[in-house]
């Protein structure tokens, strides 16, 4: 596909820097590495990962790059001293690296780096590209699909386990347990959403203070291992509240409803509208930034948020795609009540990665 990319923008090269931090560098090498490397991609096929001496073994044995080469294999040392200048001395080294496979055009991502991109626009023609790694990353795999399950079904062991030992009295202690329960079994959870009251009625407010009738728990985990995402949302209700429940029964019907039309070949438009359809049909309005005031869902993957959306867009959903449907409802002076799972899009329908109850009443 990278090859068909650069024939179609006539070029020769495209060039990705990051670390295992930056999803579409990490997806072109499977390489872990919290150091900012080099990788050039050529139209032949070719591929290149430009690496310190130390990480020369573990990126040949870990990686999927063909050509792993280091620093020292390029005189980086002889360049560093000559020049008195790190950047300068790796800069030197990428552009003889690259005329030595007879550059003419070069693809930069848009994220590259400025002092990276400058320097290269001296040497070769170049043209500014959005990463195609994205578009790549859609689609997810078998293997993918699986890791995100892994991450999922942690989620679910840790909600459960939340649930079954819920003493806790501020939103503050509610987000520690889960944080801490994810990380002692291998995941990183970081601004879980614990959020309660009035303020509820910020989708993104991760909640301050003692909890109050309910609470939205929005937990969206990585695994340290592979690095997949999964996400996941309950409202959970601690005493009676008929307004807030009355609102969670409209979100329930309106992601179930939501879910029962995602299948290959669907307008994730026409399941954006859905929601709302659903929304007007119990009077809930959506005016002056209150009601249901986000998109009904995003893409997951190697991060938390990526394509495809189920919003106002048309965009097709395809097989092998893994989505959230999220849909709430935020009112300024009730709060907020949202229901989120993780789906994989199959070719009839989706399957839900995070089966859990809707329905929590713990009064």
């Amino acid at each position: 596909m990278i090859a068909k990319f650069l024939k179609e923008h006539n070029a020769d090269f495209i060039i990705l820097h990051g670390s295992s931090n930056d999803a579409n560098f990490y997806y072109a090498t499977k390489f872990k590495t919290y150091d900012p490397l080099t990788y050039i991609i050529g139209i032949d096929g070719s591929d290149i990962l430009l690496v310190p001496e130390m990480e020369k073994r573990r990126a040949e044995r870990e990686s999927r790059v063909k050509e792993v080469v280091s620093l020292n294999d390029l005189r980086y040392m002889e360049k560093l001293k000559e020049m008195k200048d790190a950047k300068k001395a790796y800069l030197d080294i990428l552009v003889s690296v690259l005329k030595e496979g007879r550059c003419r055009k070069l693809l930069l991502p848009e994220e590259l780096p400025t002092y990276i991109s400058f320097e290269l626009m001296k040497h070769f023609q170049v043209e500014v590209v959005k990463n195609p790694f994205m578009k790549l990353r859609i689609i997810k795999s078998s293997s993918e699909i699986e890791k995100i399950r892994d991450t999922s079904n942690a989620i679910l062991r840790c909600v459960k386990w939340a649930v079954e030992n819920f003493n806790f009295k501020t939103c503050e202690e509610l987000r520690s347990a889960v944080e801490l329960k994810l990380f002692s079994d291998g995941y990183l959870a970081e601004n879980t959403i614990a959020s309660s009251g009035k303020t509820s009625s910020d989708p993104h407010e991760i909640g301050r203070g003692r909890m109050e009738d309910h609470v939205v728990l929005d937990v969206f985990p990585k695994s340290v291992d592979h690095l997949y995402y999964s996400d996941f949302t309950r409202t959970i209700f601690l005493r009676k509240n008929p307004e807030l429940e009355e609102m969670y029964k409209a979100v329930v019907d309106a992601q179930e409803k939501a879910v029962g039309m995602i299948k290959d070949g669907i307008d994730a438009r026409d399941v954006h509208q859905l929601v709302k359809d659903v929304f007007d049909s119990y009077g809930f309005k959506t005016e002056k930034g209150e009601g249901f005031i986000h998109s009904t869902g995003h893409g997951i993957g190697l991060e938390v948020h990526e394509e495809p959306r189920i919003s106002e867009l048309s965009v097709e959903l395809k097989k092998g795609m893994v989505v959230t449907v999220e849909p709430g409802l935020y009112y300024s002076e009730i709060g907020g009540v949202r229901v989120e799972d993780t789906v994989v899009v199959r070719k009839k329908d989706c399957e839900i990665l995070t089966p859990f109850e809707k329905f929590i009443r713990l009064y």
